[in-house]
């Protein structure tokens, strides 16, 4: 997550949102269980709640991407997840009062609770079900399902959590036998279930009157291909540097699609404009984007994010941009909108672009794309990790040896670590290295820019551990909130 004064402010309104139903049930003031039992009945509160909540994170909100970033939206997404499954989890392990006599009809009440076996079952199965989602999306990058069936997956548990919590929470829950309590679950599950209605059914309808059309398609690099669309009609693609967008091919059907940064500058000033991709040809999708042909029809839902919008401000002159692979497109992108621009305060910039290969036959030939003469102090290292006997630049991995290397081999010492601004775009392993890298140099965390969509909270880097502190610190306080109504 980054660390800045929005960044906070969003935290802190986000759990004020999860803080609602709690605060109604305080509000409420019934007469007290247990303390145990209050602490329960909070923890659940909480957890349900930040469950139909994480419907609308994922929502696809572009303004919220374009505010917070798609790097600040998945951490919380993947993080506060854990700490609902570890509230709803305890909270049966927590109840010491007796369940009411099977033979009575009589509501949950401070000496009772309020199970019977449909409840029971709708919260067992609620549980179970979030285990393996949370399991399965902790691990999938390392298991064998496809990405099609991952989400179709995600989507149905995700489905079948919220109403069968639904039920369990209204039926077993004491404080939702309380009219304002009930209202608020109601709104609340109908909210989530349109959120995700609004990706799985609204958009690919809507995306069907929205078309784009393959202008080209072309091999730039080794398995690199630029891939260029034009809007059918009279349709605009609004959109800003480095920004994203989900890319369907020839139907607007939903779960087939997959995130492509766009590589292409916006150019608001043409009646008809191009959006252009960089596509590594690594998996099945990528695979079917290399085959598409001139006329050939695909849709977008974005732009998303925010990646990179810093670098064209005023105060930043010394800019190190650290592209791997096809993560070279979002910089190929900033660096299009610096030049089509024209403004001197961004083509007088300090600008190191580090541009990482596997093989000398992936790169592309970036100086073909853009007019490095009109720059100041444009440069370009290419490095390659797998170099031939013919290869004479930069090899080996983006340690702090080899970065050290770069940055004191391109000028006059203006690249200090502590004086520039680092914006990285690539595989997660190596956004991962390269943070690390920055962090043992020195350099400040709010100097570091990164995008990527796959997080591993066990590296242990100045962002990793940014992210988990303030984390710990929301579940915290919010674990202290359910003990304040227990007492």
């Amino acid at each position: 997550m980054k660390f800045s004064l929005i960044s906070l402010i969003s935290l802190v309104l986000y759990l004020s949102l999860v803080l609602i139903p709690l605060g109604i049930a305080i509000h409420l003031s019934l007469p007290s269980r247990p303390f145990l039992d209050q602490l329960s009945s909070g923890l659940a509160i909480l957890g349900f709640n930040i469950i139909l909540l994480e419907f609308l994170i994922s929502g696809r909100i572009r303004i919220i991407s374009k505010l917070l970033g798609v790097d600040w939206i998945l951490q919380l997404h993947q993080l506060i997840a854990r700490t609902a499954t570890l509230f709803l989890l305890a909270h049966p392990l927590l109840y010491t009062l007796p369940t009411i006599p099977s033979f009575t009809n009589l509501a949950p009440s401070a000496s009772h609770l309020g199970l019977d076996a449909t409840s029971a079952l709708s919260g067992f199965l609620a549980l179970a079900v979030l285990v393996v989602l949370v399991g399965l999306a902790v691990t999938r990058h390392n298991s064998e399902l496809k990405y099609e069936q991952w989400r179709l997956s995600h989507a149905i548990m995700s489905i079948t959590i919220a109403v069968l919590g639904f039920h369990h929470t209204t039926h077993a829950g004491r404080f939702s036998q309380e009219t304002v309590m009930l209202r608020y679950w109601q709104i609340g599950l109908c909210i989530a279930l349109l959120s995700l209605a609004w990706v799985y059914i609204v958009r690919p309808i809507t995306q069907r009157f929205n078309a784009y059309q393959v202008t080209s398609i072309k091999e730039v690099a080794h398995k690199i291909f630029e891939l260029t669309l034009s809007p059918q009609g009279k349709n605009r693609f609004n959109y800003e540097a480095g920004q994203f967008v989900w890319l369907k091919l020839k139907s607007s059907r939903p779960l087939f699609e997959n995130p492509f940064s766009i590589s292409s500058a916006p150019n608001k000033s043409k009646d008809k404009q191009l959006i252009q991709f960089l596509i590594k040809d690594v998996g099945d999708f990528t695979h079917q984007v290399t085959q598409l042909k001139a006329g050939d029809v695909t849709y977008l839902d974005g732009p998303y994010g925010n990646f990179g919008h810093s670098c064209f401000e005023s105060n930043k002159s010394n800019l190190v941009m650290i592209a791997g692979g096809a993560g070279i497109a979002p910089i190929m992108s900033l660096l299009r909108s610096m030049q089509e621009s024209g403004n001197p305060t961004f083509l007088e910039k300090n600008i190191l672009v580090i541009y990482g290969n596997r093989v000398q036959e992936q790169i592309i030939d970036v100086r073909k794309m853009i007019n490095f003469d009109l720059f100041k102090n444009l440069q370009l290292a290419p490095l390659v990790t797998e170099p031939n006997r013919q290869w004479a630049g930069l090899s080996g991995i983006l340690n702090a040896s080899n970065l050290e290397k770069v940055l004191h081999a391109s000028g006059d010492g203006s690249f200090n670590s502590k004086e520039t601004y680092f914006y990285i775009c690539g595989p997660a392993e190596m956004i991962d290295s390269v943070e690390q890298t920055l962090d043992a140099m020195g350099v400040p965390l709010a100097h570091i820019e990164s995008e990527k969509f796959q997080y591993d909270f066990t590296q242990k880097n100045a962002r990793t551990r940014l992210s988990l502190i303030l984390m710990g610190l929301a579940s915290s306080a919010l674990c202290l909130s359910a003990i304040y109504l227990a007492k």
